[in-house]
């Protein structure tokens, strides 16, 4: 029973979204109209000034809640500065007060706006008499000269012929103001005499003739200041006109040609004619306006949802709403609903395409800085922080410095940058660059260690190809946490959750061939006989069915799998020295006196990387496979590398060992003299299954690593003898570097070889492993290490699947 709901665990999530989805979905009409998309938006008002000894006063209007502005959220920076928020007739004032060692203070709100459009009646008629509450709307100021004589005579030039009639009247003062006086940049204050001279005038001139104009004919009207929230920075504010008709104020836009509507990226701060910053002499003031457009589902920052019935019953959700009055940041928020999609769409790149990515969730992380900053700036800072840490790298490198206190000024160096550009950039871009300082710049760190590891081995398609699908990760991440709709299904349905929680677990459980391998092993696809095993049947189906955890960290721990080894006589290289710790390093001096070849290995290495094999020595120089030198210094670095974890499987520290070089057989020195050959032997359930020669190439630095385009070779087990070979998927029959035949050679000591291979696997007991053999010249077979999670790379070598044979 309890198998079964294991193996089913996913179908049950899958019925159970469906149940509550459809149960929900009937119960709430407006599925499709919640997900309706509009635009929010996020007006920052950044405030610059250079305080001194007095106290500094700063007064601006900020957005008030109406029937067509939604205020979702404020925030307030106030750098040391009392703040008192104020209300009256005009509007809602914030006042910054106080004295202050900062040089600027900031306002930035969340809203909801909405495009307002009125049909006028056209029989209605100018009243005779207001009430007490319009008068004000009606009087003449030292702005708005509603009784000067230009201002009358020009009425009697354009005044319809009934003046009685609302609609001909406003009609004729709208048609004037916005067609005859003809649009100007802010160049300061215009009163509406001085538009009318001018016959020109930016919307502060035009809204106050057009209020001249209909407060002449008893019209009650006012100013409205307020801002256009198009994308991007500005300092410039915006004017336009309400007039009072039958119970409400209709707008009116004389600049933009606005008639009796306002669109939705318009936002009122105050009423009548106002100044929109009051602030104290003398401290250099500056501001500017940055608009941030947002699109969201319609209904996801409704503030009266909490109070509606529909919540209170359970038939409709809104977890961007609950969070929000928790206190979260709406970009926050939508980060957080959306990270477990994206983490589901990065196991199915990894786990059924088969994309490699620095970092399992690096990327993630990089598309939500991409969500504040823009894709393409995102990626583009991403790409120059990693270039820095590269450099850095490499010049940190050339200094001999320990890993650790590499890493550590590599981040500083990141470190430094950042604030540099952020202070060159950040005074006109606060809010969109600003995230740059949340890069994790610790992880970008590592990730500039992995590319210099790659490119300093030559492996240029492998670093291209991991880099390719580090973007693609991005991009998809990106076009995820952007969504508006999915910010919205999941907020108003998180029985979504279920569906990907299911959807994760199944590809968990999924055992099929990754989009990749259907061309990696492509050539031998298709034979219904030897069926082709992928990483994911490997990984499921033989090492986590297989292999105990305990026992796999044994065989990643080498000197303690030689000490298991060694009590069943399993004959292995001898140990001459271990390094454990930065303490230790004082033993090398000593050591390094006398030797002439060594190798030196990391414990909890793997794929042969951090092995250093060192043939012969000149003077003070030792000398490597390739013929490269080494010095002193070169190898106590690579000792403090080991130690510090650069090649450990975990990332932990790790110990640095030597052992003497084995100087091979002569039937394998003389087929390739470039490096040390191995031999892999797959041991399943006790038994050989099957086995390969990794021959070192020149290419390949003289390791024996196939990634490194070594060539493989693979072997019968049957005979021991070499069937045919492959470097990197390409057949081959003859060594490259020397045209020495690979093909038909009879391995020594294959017999014990074979016996030394299950004798391994009753000293380490996985029932999936890989023994990695040499042949001494003196000695015979030698066991390096045992692998508990040996490659599939090996049936390209052998030229046919595997799958069969693994589970025989």
């Amino acid at each position: 029973m309890n198998n079964w709901l294991l193996r089913h665990t996913s179908t049950m999530m899958v019925m159970a979204f469906a149940v509550i989805f459809l149960v929900r979905f009937s119960s709430v009409p407006n599925f499709i109209n919640s997900l309706t998309p509009e635009n929010i938006y996020q007006l920052t008002l950044d405030i610059r000034f250079e305080p001194d000894d007095e106290i500094i006063n700063i007064e601006t209007y900020i957005p008030i809640a109406n029937e067509r502005q939604q205020i979702i959220e404020e925030q307030f920076v106030n750098n040391g500065l009392g703040n008192l928020i104020k209300e009256d007739e005009s509007g809602k004032i914030v006042q910054w007060n106080g004295n202050s060692l900062h040089n600027s203070v900031q306002y930035r709100v969340l809203l909801r706006t909405q495009q307002t459009k009125y049909n006028i009646n056209s029989d209605i008629v100018i009243p005779k008499e207001h009430p007490e509450s319009l008068k004000i709307f009606l009087q003449e100021t030292a702005s708005i000269q509603a009784n000067h004589p230009e201002v009358k005579q020009l009425w009697k030039n354009i005044k319809p012929k009934s003046t009685e009639q609302f609609m001909p009247t406003i009609k004729a003062i709208y048609d004037y103001t916005y067609k005859e006086i003809s649009g100007a940049p802010f160049k300061g204050f215009t009163d509406a005499v001085t538009a009318l001279r001018l016959k020109q005038a930016s919307c502060n001139g035009k809204s106050r003739l057009f209020v001249a104009l209909a407060r002449l004919n008893n019209i009650p009207a006012r100013l409205i200041g307020g801002i256009i929230l198009n994308q991007g920075s500005k300092k410039t504010s915006h004017q336009w006109v309400e007039v009072f008709v039958e119970g409400h104020w209709i707008p009116f836009g004389p600049t933009n040609g606005n008639f009796a509507s306002l669109p939705a990226n318009y936002i009122s701060l105050y009423t009548m004619d106002k100044f929109l910053f009051k602030h104290t002499a003398d401290i250099n003031f500056d501001y500017l306006f940055t608009t941030d457009k947002r699109l969201v589902a319609s209904s996801l920052y409704q503030a009266e949802l909490l109070d509606s019935d529909d919540v209170k019953q359970g038939s409709s959700i809104n977890i961007s709403q609950l969070l929000l009055v928790m206190g979260l940041a709406p970009q926050t928020i939508g980060l957080f609903l959306l990270f477990p999609l994206c983490t589901f769409a990065i196991t199915f790149l990894r786990n059924v395409v088969g994309i490699k990515t620095f970092g399992i969730f690096m990327p993630m992380l990089i598309a939500a800085a991409c969500v504040f900053t823009g894709f393409f700036r995102g990626v583009s800072a991403f790409v120059v922080i990693l270039s820095i840490s590269f450099f850095a790298h490499v010049l940190l490198d050339k200094m001999q410095m320990l890993k650790i206190a590499r890493l550590a000024a590599i981040i500083t160096v990141n470190t430094l940058f950042i604030i540099i550009g952020l202070n060159i950039i950040g005074s006109q871009t606060n809010l969109e660059f600003g995230m740059l300082s949340l890069f994790p710049v610790v992880i970008i760190s590592f990730i500039a260690e992995k590319i210099h590891d790659l490119s300093s081995d030559n492996d240029w398609s492998g670093l291209i190809l991991v880099s390719l699908g580090t973007l693609l990760s991005i991009w998809l991440c990106y076009l995820i946490l952007s969504s508006f709709l999915l910010e919205g299904l999941f907020s108003f349905y998180p029985e979504f959750y279920l569906l990907v929680l299911a959807s994760q677990i199944y590809i968990g459980q999924w055992t099929g061939l990754r989009f990749s391998e259907l061309y990696r092993f492509r050539k031998i696809l298709g034979d219904d006989e030897n069926p082709v095993i992928g990483i994911n049947e490997r990984n499921r189906g033989l090492i986590i069915a297989r292999n105990d955890k305990k026992l796999l960290r044994l065989a990643a721990d080498k000197l303690a799998t030689k000490t298991q080894l060694e009590k069943f006589n399993i004959p292995i290289p001898s140990t001459l020295l271990k390094i454990g710790n930065l303490a230790q390093l004082s033993l090398l001096d000593e050591f390094l006196v006398n030797i002439r070849q060594f190798a030196l290995k990391p414990n909890q290495g793997s794929q042969g990387n951090g092995i250093l094999i060192i043939v012969d020595r000149v003077g003070e120089c030792f000398v490597t496979a390739n013929g490269k030198k080494k010095t002193f210094s070169d190898v106590r670095k690579q000792c403090s590398d080991i130690i510090s974890g650069s090649y450990s499987q975990t990332g932990d520290e790790d110990i640095a060992y030597f052992e003497p070089l084995i100087i091979q057989h002569d039937l394998l020195q003389n087929l390739a003299p470039f490096g040390l050959s191995d031999i892999r032997v797959i041991v399943s359930k006790g038994k050989v299954v099957s086995a390969m020669l990794r021959m070192p190439t020149k290419e390949s630095d003289g390791k024996a690593n196939l990634h490194q385009r070594a060539v493989g070779i693979a072997i019968d087990i049957a005979t021991g003898i070499t069937t045919n070979a492959n470097i990197k998927g390409k057949t081959v029959e003859k060594h490259p570097d020397n045209g020495n035949l690979l093909v038909g050679i009879q391995i020594p000591f294959w017999k014990q070889i074979v016996k030394m291979s299950t004798l391994c696997q009753q000293a380490i007991t996985l029932g999936y492993m890989g023994v990695d053999i040499c042949i001494d010249k003196e000695i015979g077979p030698l066991v390096l290490e045992v692998n508990g999670r040996p490659g599939i790379e090996i049936q390209n070598i052998q030229n046919r699947g595997l799958y069969a044979d693994y589970n025989s």
